[in-house]
C-alpha cells in the first residue's frame, strides 16, 4: 500500500467520530493540550524554544529589608502647600525668605515636576530638573547632611 494511506485517519473513515466518542469530543481546550502558554514548559516545549519564549525566573530582585525606601516630593507641590509647611513646621518664613527642610517631613529626594516660586530648599537628594527650576525662581537647593 502507498505511504500516504497509512494513516489512522483511513480507518476511521466511515466512522462519525474517529473514535473521540461523542460530537463533541476533540473540540475543547483539554484535547489540543490548553488554552495560551498552557504546556510552554512542558509538553509545548520544542514549540517554545522554536519561537524563543523564555521561562522561569530570570536575574536578581533585592529583599526589601536591604533597601531603604525613598519617599519623593515635586517641586511644584512644595510651592502650592508652603503655608501648610510653616504652619507644620516643615518650613520657616523670615519677611520674604522661606526655607523648607524636607528632612523633617521624612521625605529623601526633590523631583523637578511643576512650578515653583523663591524657596531654600533643603533636601538629601535633588533631581537635576529640580535643582534647575529652583535656581531659575532665584531661590537655592542644599543637600541635607545625612
Amino acid at each position: 500500500m502507498v505511504q500516504r494511506f497509512r494513516k489512522k485517519v483511513r480507518k476511521q473513515r466511515g466512522s462519525m467520530h474517529h473514535g473521540y466518542g461523542i460530537q463533541k469530543g476533540h473540540k475543547k481546550a483539554g484535547s489540543r493540550g490548553g488554552v495560551g502558554k498552557a504546556g510552554g514548559t512542558r509538553h509545548e516545549w520544542m514549540h517554545s524554544i522554536v519561537i524563543g519564549k523564555k521561562y522561569g525566573k530570570h536575574g536578581f530582585v533585592r529583599p526589601p529589608r536591604a533597601t531603604t525606601p525613598q519617599k519623593s516630593i515635586n517641586v511644584g507641590e512644595i510651592s502650592e502647600r508652603i503655608d501648610y509647611f510653616v504652619k507644620k513646621g516643615f518650613a520657616t518664613r523670615v519677611g520674604r525668605d522661606i526655607t523648607i527642610d524636607t528632612t523633617k517631613m521624612g521625605v529623601t529626594k526633590v523631583l523637578g515636576k511643576g512650578p515653583t516660586s523663591k524657596m531654600t530648599v533643603i533636601a538629601e537628594s535633588f533631581s537635576e530638573s529640580a535643582k534647575e527650576k529652583i535656581k531659575k525662581a532665584g531661590g537655592s537647593a542644599k543637600v541635607a547632611k545625612k
